[in-house]
């Protein structure tokens, strides 16, 4: 009974951080949005001077 209870404990771990990596991956292949971007290209600019 116990090795089941953490077989399946270990299950529910594993699948967590598998699903928290997928949707890590997800939003980091969306676009920035433009005024993130338009404030990079500015400070960008500013570190030049």
């Amino acid at each position: 009974m116990s090795t089941a209870f953490w077989i399946i404990i270990t299950v529910l771990a594993i699948g967590t951080v598998a699903g928290g990596l997928l949707r890590m991956q997800a939003w980091l292949r969306k676009p920035a949005p433009p005024e993130v971007i338009e404030a990079a290209r500015r400070e960008r600019e500013g570190e030049d001077d």
